[in-house]
Formats: structure tokens, C-alpha cells, sequence
């Protein structure tokens, strides 16, 4: 969800890791689209010997805004708990889902999601708090969206698309990896093989030297030879260079 201005001090927030240095990271957070900091001694509540050992680039992380001076951000790692770190996340992939719902209702019109946003999406957020409430409420009693002023011509078709997706249920598939690289570069190899993962499978970090790929869709079958094609050419090209790794489908 696109929001404007700056994060408040104290919000809590979903960010894509963006630059790993020696002593402090850079995050783009979701949303606001603004980068903020982190300093080392924020990353974790025990001595950091090595940042890279609990963040990585492109890693998506739950952060605590803990200072907003102009344009700059700083944020913290250690300051989330896991509780509020994993309600985020899942209030953060509820968002995202309903998110593509939007784009998905855009293009029913033949418009995209920005302009979607503009037309019906930002309306929704005002009128019911959030995109997946009002979603939540179209799919058990589309009525209710004309009863809170919702456009009868998007209200139909927010109903019509909400009814259908009802109806065609969405798998998740994962493959929980554990690959290491005894090169001195060994980071460096293990981003380099994740770096090649086709469209539509998201990797996760853990803990080194866990990591988990992600594959969502309809189709059961077709997504876990996909991801089971992807981990095996992962762990293949690692241990052609001084690594080992191994990995286990697991599906919802």
C-alpha cells in the first residue's frame, strides 16, 4: 500500500535491505518508498562480530523507526520483538495479496494498479481502513460496499472478481534450503546462486545457513517440480565450487 510522507517515530515497518557495510544497512521501506538506516549496534541485541551473519541484500526485514530528522531515517532491527515482528509480517503479506487483488480488478477495466489506486483503491482505504477489509467484506456481503458509498460500476466489479477468486484456491509451496560455500568468498558464491531464481519464487533468509524459497499458484503439482528444479540447480552450482547444501519441500 502506497502511503505518503515520512514513517512516524516508533512505526513499525516492512524493508527490503538495499547496502550491507561493515557497520550499518540501508533499507528501503515498503510503502513510503524513502531509504532508512541502520546502525550496527541496532541490528542485534547481542555482539555483532559480523553484520553479515544476520542481514543480507535484498532481505526483507521488520524494522522499528526509531528517529525521523528531515530526510533522514534511522531505524532498528533489535528494537521489534518477535511477536510484533511476526504480526507485521502477516498483516505485510495479507496487504501485498490484497494489493495484487487491486491490480488484478484494474485490469479487469483494462487500467493499471496506479491508476486503479487513484480510482478505487485509495476510496477503499479511506472508507474501510484498508484494502483486505474491504476485500474481507466484498467476499462475505458484497452489498455492504454500496452501503458505505463505494461506486455501484466498481462495487460490481470488486464483487464479480472477489467471487471468483473465492472459488480458485491459492497453494504455497517452500523448499527449506541449507547451503554452505567454503570459499573465502563464500557470501558471495551463495548470493551469487540465489541471485538466478526464476520469476515467481521469492527467497527468504532464516539463519545462516538456512534460507527458504517460495513458490505461490494453483497449480500444486507444476509449482513443487519448479521449485524442486530451482533448489537442486542451486545446491548443484555450489558444490561445484567448494560448497555443500541440501533442501526439503514442504507445501501448506
Amino acid at each position: 500500500m502506497k502511503k505518503q510522507g515520512m514513517p512516524h517515530e516508533g512505526e513499525i515497518v516492512i524493508c527490503r535491505v538495499s547496502a550491507v557495510n561493515p557497520n550499518s544497512v540501508f533499507a528501503v521501506i515498503d510503502g513510503y518508498d524513502k531509504e532508512g538506516m541502520i546502525h550496527v549496534s541496532e541490528v542485534a541485541s547481542r555482539w555483532v562480530r559480523d553484520i553479515r551473519e544476520f542481514v543480507r541484500e535484498s532481505q526483507m526485514i521488520v524494522c522499528r523507526v526509531t528517529r525521523v530528522d528531515g530526510n533522514h531515517i534511522s531505524l532498528s532491527i533489535k528494537r521489534v520483538s518477535r511477536e510484533e515482528s511476526a504480526s507485521r509480517l502477516n498483516e505485510y503479506k495479507r496487504e501485498k495479496k490484497s494489493e495484487k487483488m487491486l491490480e488484478l480488478i484494474g485490469k479487469g477495466k483494462g487500467i493499471k494498479l496506479d491508476q486503479t489506486y487513484d480510482e478505487i483503491g485509495n476510496d477503499l482505504i479511506e472508507r474501510f481502513g484498508s484494502l483486505t477489509k474491504a476485500f474481507d467484506i466484498a467476499t462475505k456481503n458484497p452489498e455492504m460496499l454500496l452501503k458505505h458509498g463505494v461506486d455501484q460500476a466498481w462495487a460490481k466489479t470488486i464483487a464479480e472478481v472477489m467471487a471468483k477468486a473465492k472459488t480458485e484456491k491459492d497453494y504455497e509451496i517452500k523448499a527449506m534450503m541449507e547451503i554452505i560455500s567454503y570459499k573465502p568468498d563464500g557470501a558471495d558464491a551463495i548470493k551469487k546462486a540465489l541471485s538466478k531464481l526464476p520469476s515467481g519464487i521469492e527467497v527468504k533468509y532464516i539463519s545462516a545457513p538456512r534460507y527458504m524459497l517460495i513458490k505461490k499458484g494453483s497449480d500444486r503439482k507444476q509449482m513443487e517440480i519448479e521449485l524442486t528444479k530451482t533448489a537442486s540447480a542451486i545446491v548443484e552450482e555450489l558444490r561445484k565450487s567448494d560448497g555443500i547444501g541440501s533442501f526439503k519441500i514442504v507445501s501448506d
